[in-house]
């Protein structure tokens, strides 16, 4: 699936391996190594910060999200999420197999063979801690659901699971299922929530690069 996607796009030069740079259609991006990320999860997880973790992946994923759905012209929920998904199996965010997808509700998937947690093997946690990859799928869970979503990890390696078990959702579908209190414990949502929507609501009027410096700011902060 992936392999296919890659071998398209290359095909069709909307990828492109040129003048040291890499760009999807006009998107630049590079490829960051799993282990750093594995290390900054570390930094955030001793400082017990994990909540900053989240809401800087969120931010960065709407934002590359947006960018690709308004450069491949994905216009419906299930292009942004078909193409997502395979772009992150492209990209080596593990192998995702999806359970349920319900537009404007929730999508249900699990990652194995994740690529980060290979490098926390020591750490035995009694809670989930993929906070990168939530905020990745919270944000761009955004732009499959039609509004602003967050991500409740249901199953972690860390914590002994065999699989890495994931639900995107929205407020609404969270609370239905329970999960809506997990989530705002989690992540520390009665602090990061209105900076995810300040630049939920930018993205949408174009103006999220005005206000960049000071979301990552208050980001910072929490």
């Amino acid at each position: 699936m992936a392999l296919g996607l890659l071998a398209k796009l290359i095909m069709t030069k909307q990828l492109r391996f040129e003048d040291g740079q890499v760009e999807l259609k006009d998107v630049n991006i590079t490829l960051v190594p799993s282990f750093f990320i594995s290390e900054l999860t570390r930094y955030f997880y001793d400082a017990k910060k994990m909540p900053r973790l989240y809401l800087l992946s969120w931010i960065w994923s709407h934002k590359f999200c947006g960018e690709v759905s308004r450069q491949f012209n994905l216009d419906t929920p299930s292009k942004v999420y078909n193409f997502g998904m395979e772009l992150l199996e492209a990209m080596g965010i593990g192998l995702y197999k999806t359970y349920d997808y319900y537009p404007q509700r929730y999508t249900h998937f699990s990652i194995s063979n994740n690529p980060y947690l290979q490098y926390l093997s020591d750490i035995k946690s009694s809670e989930p801690i993929d906070y990168f990859i939530s905020g990745l799928m919270a944000g761009g869970g955004c732009f499959v659901h039609g509004q602003l979503t967050q991500n409740v990890e249901l199953k972690c390696k860390a914590c002994g699971d065999e699989i890495c078990d994931f639900l995107t959702g929205t407020e609404q579908e969270l609370k239905n299922r329970g999960l809506w209190e997990i989530a705002v414990k989690r992540y520390n949502l009665e602090e990061i929530y209105p900076t995810q929507k300040e630049f939920y609501e930018a993205f949408q009027k174009k103006q999220d690069s005005e206000v960049m410096e000071d979301i990552i700011e208050k980001t910072l902060k929490i």
